[in-house]
């Protein structure tokens, strides 16, 4: 298999997973974008945190991520409070609303893994897992050391 394959390979997954993912939540007719969606999810799992917080996990500038959240706050979807650790800043949770999307969009992932997996082993699927994560990490650290 030669470089450009494997590199080929990789945009056409991922290309793929990113317009089912889209369809999907399309499909659901819920007014939100998947960039949304993520930052919904990041919100759920990370607790304390705040909006720099995200536009560094995202790398995105400030301003971008500060319209994002705010679209969020407008949706009812997520909201601020004081953050206990910076008196500073403000904290963002997931209101109800917020739940309730990321629960609709818990059932969209499992359909989309589902059909993502499908023919493929359990041995496949973690030596797949294991490959991604480690190519993630030479990508990220690297540039991030840069």
């Amino acid at each position: 298999m030669t470089d450009q394959h494997s590199l080929d390979s990789l945009f056409q997954l991922a290309h793929a997973l990113k317009r089912k993912m889209i369809e999907s939540i399309e499909e659901l007719e819920l007014g939100i974008a998947p960039m949304n969606v993520r930052v919904l999810k990041i919100i759920r799992v990370k607790k304390n945190i705040t909006a720099i917080d995200i536009a560094h996990l995202l790398n995105r500038d400030k301003a971008q991520v500060t319209r994002l959240l705010n679209a969020l706050i407008e949706q009812g979807l997520i909201q601020k409070e004081p953050n206990p650790e910076d008196k500073r800043s403000q904290c963002l949770r997931l209101t109800n609303s917020g739940e309730q999307i990321l629960k609709q969009i818990a059932g969209i992932d499992a359909s989309v893994f589902k059909q993502l997996s499908e023919g493929v082993s359990e041995e496949e699927w973690e030596a797949f897992t294991r490959i991604a994560d480690k190519m993630t990490r030479n990508l990220t650290e690297k540039s991030e050391s840069a």
